[in-house]
């Protein structure tokens, strides 16, 4: 896990958080109710996507999560969250799940480093299916030779997750990549 990343976006939330009480401030000193009113709203929908990262009932895949939200601005990504499944059950002990996660998300993020990306979103779906806990990261298709990269990473995320039963897989069609992720649940949940 990466705790200097995480320190890094603790810093800069807190920042951000300073920031907004001066341009909230700022806004009622010069009664403009209606840009308030916008402010407010525009902060609320960030907060609540950030919110979407403590679903994830296993505090190591929060913090991955929170480290990739940290990546994607500083790389001027859209990263989209979606949560079905909150992990209860992942018989994949936490740390190893937020590192499987973490080996998945790198090479995109060094991808994304360059000023000549063009499409930069991310989309990781947590569901859950036939007991299973799976995770699905979709983004942009790479250019060939970057593929390699991430076979590199999934292999060993293959290899990290093979000793509790799990898997990884990556799909390259319609001009995006998948990578499915499969962690067993606890059968007797």
């Amino acid at each position: 896990m990466r705790f200097r990343k995480l320190l890094e976006v603790i810093q800069g939330q807190r920042h951000d958080f300073l920031n907004h009480l001066q341009v909230i401030s700022g806004l009622l000193q010069l009664n403009k109710e209606e840009r308030l009113r916008d402010y407010l709203s525009q902060v609320s929908l960030e907060l609540a996507r950030l919110s979407k990262t403590a679903r994830i009932k296993i505090p190591d895949v929060t913090a991955c999560l929170l480290n990739a939200y940290h990546d994607a601005a500083m790389n001027q990504v859209d990263l989209e969250l979606e949560v079905t499944s909150d992990f209860t059950g992942c018989v994949v002990p936490g740390p190893v799940v937020a590192e499987a996660l973490e080996h998945c998300m790198i090479p995109f993020f060094k991808l994304m480093e360059s000023p000549h990306a063009q499409e930069r979103f991310m989309k990781v779906y947590f569901q859950e299916n036939e007991g299973n806990n799976i995770c699905r990261l979709l983004f942009p298709e790479p250019l060939l030779g970057d593929l390699d990269h991430f076979e590199n990473e999934l292999n060993y995320v293959g290899s990290l997750l093979g000793p509790s039963g799990g898997r990884v897989n990556m799909a390259v069609a319609n001009g995006g990549v998948e990578i499915f992720l499969v962690f067993p649940g606890n059968e007797k949940q």
